[in-house]
């Protein structure tokens, strides 16, 4: 019998975060993206071979065993480009505990709307980040990009999207400098080592 093994091209995983969404959350950055927006703040995720693989059996594993975390949130580079892998490592997961999900994507609703990866999801964050129209606001990088509420999981929270401020962290692993959330102009200015 043959086994079928599933991997995801990765950028990044953080396993505790309280900058992408509600409560505690275990973060995945994905590999790979095709739109390169302008003042994108993970431009090293954006080249399709960049990044390294990982067995989708193995991070289930890890964010299973993640004990005080609410939730996965999924960015990238442009996670509709994995989506089989998605799928599966998310109901992976949900087979042994219910997690919320948050999907950041460059796509606008309508065209993933009837998509298998926007099924499992709870947030869709959708649309490119258009630089111009970075005002600012929480959990969103432009104001062009919509957050929309797939299930009733998270309504209550939606006063935590589009707010005045932004919540970032910073996180140092295998000697790289992480950065986790969305930064506002001058924070990224200061560390990409620009005058604010």
């Amino acid at each position: 019998m043959e086994v079928l093994i599933i991997y995801l091209r990765l950028y990044m995983t953080t396993r505790i975060t309280e900058a992408l969404g509600p409560f505690k959350r275990y973060a995945i950055w994905v590999q790979g993206c095709e739109r390169r927006c302008a003042g994108c703040i993970s431009e090293d995720s954006q080249p399709i071979d960049g990044g390294y693989r990982l067995e989708i059996t193995d991070l289930a594993a890890d964010i299973i065993n993640t004990l005080d975390i609410e939730g996965i949130t999924i960015s990238g580079g442009e996670p509709y480009l994995q989506e089989e892998s998605l799928v599966s490592l998310i109901s992976l997961v949900r087979a042994k505990r219910d997690l919320g999900v948050i999907i950041y994507t460059g796509f606008i609703f309508d065209e993933i709307k009837d998509n298998k990866l926007t099924a499992h999801a709870d947030i869709i964050i959708d649309g490119e980040y258009i630089n111009k129209l970075d005002d600012g606001r929480s959990l969103r990088g432009s104001s062009n990009q919509n957050v929309i509420f797939t299930t009733n999981r998270y309504k209550e929270y939606t006063n935590m999207y589009g707010m005045q401020g932004r919540k970032a962290e910073l996180r140092i692993k295998n000697e790289k400098v992480m950065l986790v959330g969305i930064p506002d102009k001058n924070t990224y200015k200061i560390l990409k080592g620009e005058q604010p």
